[in-house]
């Protein structure tokens, strides 16, 4: 029945099938836990079609994880958007307030998507790939906003990007997931960050 399900599918919904298993997989049970064959159920598609489509288990992880880093990108992004959007001047609180915080209602779960991204890519050399791709457009974009935020600073004022490329952009918040309440809270990062973030 799935061979027969697999051969009435266009291949672009049948990979939208697979990737959208696959993605309920790594949320639900991480990437170790992810089986293909649990992936070729859901989606109702042969892993022999899903082999095909992706070149295997790498191929499929590379494409689901990358889908994943861009959707906590994009969410982060919006929150920019919406607290720095326009052409009014804007302030150090301003930006602070516009950037992740270590703790929310998402933040453990984004942090560990993240992780497993990052160790995957590691091994996995079309994720690394596709993932630098990513990267290297999103600096540009960041760069573009960076601009436009030193054009609505205070006069004198501007972004210190060095705090962003070296700091902000490789935090790794998961060891501070692991400290529980010893671990840096919103406010002492907000604090640090406004120190940091202007010169």
């Amino acid at each position: 029945m799935q061979a027969k399900t697999a051969m009435t599918l266009p291949s672009q919904e049948m990979r939208s099938k697979i990737l959208h298993a696959a993605r309920e997989e790594v949320v639900a049970r991480g990437v170790l836990g992810m089986r293909v064959a649990r992936v070729a159920e859901k989606s109702g598609v042969p892993i022999a079609s899903m082999y095909r489509l992706f070149g295997g288990r790498d191929g499929l992880l590379s494409q689901v994880l990358l889908h994943l880093y861009e959707e906590t990108f994009a969410d982060q992004f919006a929150v920019v958007q919406r607290n720095l959007g326009g052409t009014a001047p804007i302030t150090v609180d301003d930006i602070v307030a516009s950037l992740p915080p270590p703790k929310s209602a998402t933040a453990a779960a984004d942090h560990s998507i993240r992780n497993q991204v990052m160790a995957v890519a590691a091994v996995n050399s079309e994720l690394r790939r596709l993932l630098a791709e990513s990267l290297q457009k999103k600096r540009q974009m960041l760069e573009t906003i960076f601009d436009d935020l030193d054009s609505r600073l205070t006069s004198g004022q501007s972004i210190d990007r060095d705090v962003f490329r070296v700091l902000v952009f490789n935090l790794n918040w998961l060891y501070n997931d692991l400290l529980g309440e010893y671990g840096v809270d919103n406010e002492r990062y907000h604090q640090l960050m406004k120190r940091l973030v202007v010169r």
